[in-house]
């Protein structure tokens, strides 16, 4: 573990990089890639830069509290906005790059926000459409550039030129606490409307106190980033982890770059979503599959080798052999010194973890959400067990309801929702025990295992949330839709169940000219189904890609209160549709 890295004495998030910067000024802190390679920047240039912009806030009358927005992608800026904001009590409002305009206006008037920061190009370009609609937003700073004659925006580096304000920026310091509010993390709901999650300095150290008993730390380690740092796990196991522990992050050009970026920046460390281990699992049993069958046989042995507990004399020889023509291979291709992926944001499924582990790469896999900061439970390196989330980390108290809902309690719990004091009573129960929503069991040597969703929120396998029931009323409003439901959760994609109108569907087959027939068969027909998928299509266009419907399925009968797929008060039974369709649903997959 870095020396000087005990987290527990520490009270506000900055301080940590900043002692960090005083013991190790020379460090490695982030890792820009610049005209091909990665070329590092020292903790103490970090710690400078985030003290020039820190003074530049409070030249710009920023007060504690106030709420200012981060909008760009995983850069070195990132970290060095985020922790200058904290650092003079204001509160952090991390804004998606997928956000549209009108997303982004929702936060932003929801927030307060007065102030935000941006990369330029094309975020710029929605950040001041969205202005448009957000009158209290008084200040845009553009890390790249400045739009012309648009007196709400000026530069980063205007910001930066002054001297230090160390005095005022040390006062503003030392007010801080683990209660001050540190962030406010917007999350969807099943409504559809996102709720600001509040967490507090207090609550991401409480997090980053339980890691020394959860992971071993060296000197030399190398995270990569490419997660975005809007959501919670990145911003806390890529972020704040990282410059709390002095450790060195290397960032993504982008999402589509990872593979090239890990052979350059060659980390030890990387933080991601089951999705995108299921893709490159795929890759790589597609191009095995290419090869001979000699080839083949000698990689599926390796993987079988490589699963064993146990292993004769022989066949360690044999495992060690296939391992340096096989797995150092396939190693390189992550850069050579990966040692871990830390998981999350959506359940890991037993053969990936175990096929990532085979290769030499474990997979720790960690459970929460934004609302516990988001760490309530870990996978031990040492003792995993692949199907579990692990046990509840340092400071963390879990138990299940009578319901078999998991229950969470401690440090880390949110201080509530923003503005929304009847939500947040309902997450959070008067003894202070989180309601997660997921229903589970825990064993007796304390693993905890998630069963099924008790919140109809869908979490595909890429880790976005999704709200099923605003998909479903916008396609229950049309014309040729009686009923629909939405299925995805820990899928790549969204899928639908679509109940058709059949007085408006027959009135089309006859317009279209296509022969009579009965109802089942119509329903089966594939030019219906196009023709649903493609209206489906046109209604959903303006949200988001991970909320479109990439396939239905037809059912000839409706959902109704006397089949059991709906409640006496019209609502569906999700679990008991999806359990009634369930090889329809797979098809689609």
């Amino acid at each position: 573990m870095r020396e000087g890295a005990d987290i527990r004495n520490i009270q506000y998030l900055s301080q940590a990089l900043f002692r960090q910067a005083e013991k190790h000024p020379y460090v490695p802190c982030q890792w820009r890639r610049t005209h091909g390679k990665y070329v590092p920047i020292t903790y103490m240039e970090v710690a400078t830069r985030i003290r020039r912009v820190a003074s530049g806030l409070i030249r710009q009358q920023v007060k504690e509290g106030d709420r200012i927005a981060i909008l760009m992608e995983n850069r070195p800026e990132w970290a060095v906005i985020d922790y200058a904001i904290l650092s003079v009590g204001a509160v952090t409002v991390p804004l998606y790059c997928t956000y549209r305009p009108q997303d982004m206006a929702y936060v932003i008037n929801d927030a307060g926000v007065s102030m935000a920061f941006v990369s330029g190009g094309n975020l710029l370009r929605h950040l001041l459409q969205a202005a448009e609609e957000c009158p209290k937003l008084r200040h845009i700073i553009s890390i790249e550039e400045a739009a012309e004659d648009n007196p709400l925006v000026r530069s980063l580096q205007t910001l930066e030129e002054h001297e230090l304000l160390e005095d005022e920026l040390k006062a503003r310091m030392a007010r801080l606490d683990r209660d001050t509010l540190a962030t406010l993390v917007y999350t969807s709901g099943t409504t559809g409307n996102p709720k600001g999650v509040m967490l507090s300095h207090g609550n991401i150290l409480a997090n980053l106190d339980a890691i020394p008993e959860v992971v071993e730390l060296n000197r030399d380690e190398v995270f990569l980033s490419f997660l975005p740092l809007a959501h919670a796990l990145e911003r806390m196991a890529g972020h704040f982890l990282p410059y709390s522990f002095g450790i060195s992050v290397a960032f993504a050009e982008r999402p589509d770059t990872v593979a090239k970026n890990l052979a350059e920046a060659c980390p030890t460390i990387m933080i991601t979503v089951p999705r995108m281990l299921e893709v490159v699992r795929n890759r790589i049993l597609a191009q095995v599959n290419k090869q001979s069958a000699w080839k083949k046989k000698l990689f599926y042995t390796y993987l079988d080798l490589a699963g064993r507990k146990r292993m004769s004399i022989f066949q360690r020889w044999v495992y060690r052999l296939l391992d340096r023509k096989v797995g150092y291979a396939i190693r390189q291709r992550f850069g050579g010194r990966l040692r871990m992926l830390i998981s999350g944001g959506a359940p890991l499924s037993v053969e990936v973890g175990s096929f990532f582990s085979a290769l030499g790469i474990p997979v720790v896999e960690g459970y929460g959400l934004t609302e516990s900061a988001p760490l309530l439970t870990v996978n031990p390196p040492d003792a995993p067990r692949l199907g579990s989330v692990g046990k509840a980390v340092y400071g963390v108290t879990l138990r299940v309801a009578e319901d078999g809902e998991i229950l969470a309690r401690g440090a880390n719990i949110m201080q509530g929702y923003w503005k929304q004091p009847k939500a947040t009573r309902a997450a959070v129960d008067k003894e202070g025990w989180l309601h997660t929503g997921d229903i589970g069991y825990i064993s007796d040597d304390g693993y905890l295992f998630i069963t099924d969703r008790k919140k109809d929120l869908i979490v595909n396998s890429g880790g976005e949330n999704i709200a099923p029931q605003r998909i479903e009323s916008l396609l229950n409003g049309d014309v040729m839709i009686d009923q629909a439901v939405i299925y995805g959760d820990q899928k790549p994609y969204l899928v639908a169940l679509i109940v058709p109108n059949e007085e408006a569907v027959r009135a089309w087959a006859t317009d279209e000219g296509l022969p009579e027939t009965d109802w089942a068969h119509l329903c089966a027909s594939a030019v219906v189904r196009k023709m649903l998928q493609t209206r489906i299509n046109g209604l959903l266009k303006d949200l988001n890609p991970f909320e479109q419907i990439r396939r239905i399925h037809l059912l000839d009968t409706p959902l109704t209160i006397d089949n059991g797929m709906l409640t006496p008060t019209m609502k569906v039974k999700r679990r008991k549709v999806y359990e009634a369709y369930a090889e329809a649903l797979e098809s689609l997959y």
